[in-house]
């Protein structure tokens, strides 16, 4: 009796090892995706992690449909048993103390991973089909109006508590002339031109003695200067911010800085170049974060300006400022008159129908146009429009530049064209926020552009060549 029990014994282990090494490990290939438990739910945010395997190795992508954000390698991925493990320190600029960005444990049925998101934040992956795609803009139908032109572009962005809207129209101009080129829509954090557009300004501001200006407005051309000098970034990589889940907020930095700035401009005896643009790069990066040296996107290592010259592809010298005052001749480059014009730079002036005609052919040849201009008259519920429509002359256009009823206040980005059903012509503007009920988009009327634009940014490209012939100089 003892001998059958033993022999029975003896079979059912073998049994088990058999049935043990004849069973797979689940496979972790495909796409899982969950919620943040976070106790403020508006803080939680949607994660989807892809999974390929790929020669005995195991490759992992996060993309954040909630930030719209999408392709942000994992450095590691790997299991052991039925625990996952993923590391991402490098590609998100973490230092190496920081907790893995998720562990968890497959449960049974092996459709859902149970774990925890940057060391303390429930998140429970499950399976799915879903696939993030990210986005260009969103359709702005406005009903009642027809869209004649509508280029291709990324979604917009919210500037949120910050008055760095010169950063972000730029940077969707940058973004939209990549695709305009061909290249992989990719979404670019503002706040990496930001950075030295601050260190240059406090500069000036020091070695003008606080004459010149020194504050949160500025214009295209410190974004491009920027992007010429140091390259670009994807917001995946760098957003600005020491805590993604919080909102842009730069009151306390812009105090700090000021603060400095003016410090410096009563100090003498040991000041230099080198201390001072050192301070200010320290209370930026208080607010803003570091920006890394090299990072990884897509599965491959860049620097910024690698990536820029890769992935984004403009030129910064194919574009130029275009205005049109006749305070200063035509068809020829002068200072503008403007506060945020603190570096003295360049537009190129037309009379108002050329540049009305600059505008309207870019946008029909895709290319989008960057805006500059004044928003505190008829902007409100998705549309920029004068409260008495009447036609703009260059006069009338000169008198509100001189009575200050036009201004330098806000930048923006037009990316379209709109007719109502009067056959009247409209704008497709993407903002850098929800202000005024826009949606991230509004409408502004043609009457509007012609009086309340201080300049427009375009690739010199789409500037008809029979204007060209009339530019005194090469431009």
């Amino acid at each position: 009796m003892k001998i059958k029990i033993s022999i029975t014994v003896i079979l059912l282990c073998i049994g088990m090892v058999i049935n043990g090494q004849n069973k797979k490990q689940t496979p972790l290939e495909g796409s899982w995706m969950g919620k943040t438990n976070t106790k403020d739910l508006s803080m939680s945010e949607l994660v989807l992690f892809r999974i390929e395997l790929k020669k005995n190795s195991i490759k992992g992508y996060m993309d954040f449909p909630d930030k719209r954000l999408k392709d942000i390698s994992l450095d590691k991925m790997w299991r052991v048993k039925d625990s996952v493990f993923a590391d991402a320190r490098n590609s998100l600029g973490w230092p190496e103390t920081a907790p893995l960005i998720f562990k968890g444990v497959i449960m049974p049925g092996d459709s859902v991973i149970d774990g925890v998101w940057g060391g303390n934040t429930p998140l429970k992956l499950s399976r799915t089909n879903y696939v993030f795609k990210l986005k260009t803009n969103t359709n702005p139908q406005v009903a009642g109006y027809k869209i004649i032109k509508l280029i291709e572009s990324t979604p917009f962005k919210d500037q949120q508590a910050t008055g760095d809207c010169w950063s972000f129209a730029t940077t969707s101009f940058i973004e939209t002339e990549a695709i305009r080129l061909g290249k992989k829509p990719v979404v670019l954090t503002p706040m990496f031109f930001v950075r030295p557009t601050y260190i240059n300004k406090a500069e000036n501001y020091i070695r003008r003695n606080g004459s010149s200006f020194f504050g949160e407005g500025d214009l295209t051309f410190s974004v491009m200067k920027a992007y010429k000098e140091f390259g670009a970034i994807p917001e995946s990589v760098y957003s600005g911010k020491l805590d993604s889940d919080t909102k842009h907020d730069h009151a306390d930095m812009n105090n700090a800085l000021l603060e400095k700035v003016k410090f410096y401009k009563n100090s003498h005896g040991d000041l230099t170049p080198e201390i001072y643009r050192r301070d200010m790069d320290e209370i930026l990066t208080k607010t803003l974060g570091k920006v890394p040296d090299t990072f990884v996107y897509d599965g491959k290592q860049f620097t910024t300006e690698s990536f820029a010259k890769e992935m984004i592809g403009i030129n910064p010298d194919d574009y130029v400022e275009i205005t049109s005052f006749n305070h200063h001749p035509f068809y020829s480059k002068f200072n503008l008159e403007i506060e945020a014009n603190w570096n003295n730079n360049q537009y190129l002036n037309l009379p108002l129908d050329d540049f009305s005609t600059v505008i309207d052919d870019a946008l029909i040849h895709n290319y989008s146009v960057c805006w500059d201009g004044d928003i505190y008259e008829g902007f409100n519920d998705g549309f920029a429009i004068l409260g008495d429509t009447k036609i703009i002359t260059q006069q009338i256009r000169q008198a509100a530049f001189d009575n200050r009823t036009t201004e330098d206040i806000h930048n923006m980005h037009i990316i379209g064209i709109a007719e109502n059903e009067k056959g009247n012509r409209f704008y497709i503007v993407k903002n850098s926020g929800d202000a005024k009920d826009c949606g991230g988009y509004l409408y502004m009327s043609k009457e509007y552009l012609l009086l309340k634009t201080i300049s427009v940014m375009v690739n010199k490209n789409s500037i008809p060549k029979s204007i060209m012939k009339k530019v005194k100089k090469n431009i």
